[in-house]
């Protein structure tokens, strides 16, 4: 029993893994041990309190100690919320069936019963809630059923020039302008009149 109390007090923040049904009842015995330990003290801090002659020091004394408890209150809620959670992934229900303890008049009686299920490794009911996070495997891509053209990576410098079509003026014919200019287009570049 201590050794499941402790092993649920190390693992308070662990919503993953999986806990067997004897750690998880002998937590919860544990648990309702250490509330009742923890509410006698508290009924002793209450009693010694009140025999103090003056009222603010009982209610700062009361209000430290209940402070203090609040606290361990909590701490001790969330690992038996998370005790909870990995004893339904263990007995192969989704983790949120714990929601199943909100419902009125059955729900408490409904979670204790999926709570005595014994471990599983495969899925009772699987909507994709008790998968373990860490074994989760993506679906593969198939590969095409023709292959694609090669994709080239060719750095800037290295990619291959590309000859451009001579334009129309540099394959005609040098020509002279009655004023004496070489041109090769329709027109002199120099006096504008037309080749001859």
């Amino acid at each position: 029993m201590i050794n499941a109390f402790k092993d649920m007090l190390n693992r308070w923040n662990d919503f993953n893994g999986k806990t067997d049904r004897p750690g998880y009842w002998w937590a919860q015995l544990a648990m309702v041990i250490v509330g009742i330990v923890i509410g006698i003290i508290y009924a002793i801090v209450g009693v010694i309190a009140a025999s103090f002659d003056s009222g603010a020091a009982a209610g700062i004394v009361i209000g430290l100690v209940t402070i203090i408890f609040v606290v361990i209150a909590i701490f001790i809620g969330i690992a038996g919320l998370a005790i909870t959670v990995r004893r339904l992934r263990d007995a192969g229900f989704p983790w949120w069936f714990i929601f199943i303890n909100f419902v009125p008049s059955i729900g408490q009686i409904a979670l204790i019963v999926l709570l005595c299920f014994p471990s599983s490794d495969t899925p009772v009911i699987d909507f994709g809630g008790n998968s373990q996070p860490q074994s989760y495997t993506p679906p593969q891509p198939q590969s095409p059923a023709e292959p694609a053209a090669p994709v080239v990576d060719v750095a800037p410098e290295e990619a291959p020039v590309v000859a451009e079509e001579p334009k129309a003026e540099e394959t005609a014919e040098i020509w002279t302008c009655k004023c004496g200019q070489e041109n090769t287009g329709k027109f002199c570049a120099a006096c504008g009149s037309p080749r001859e």
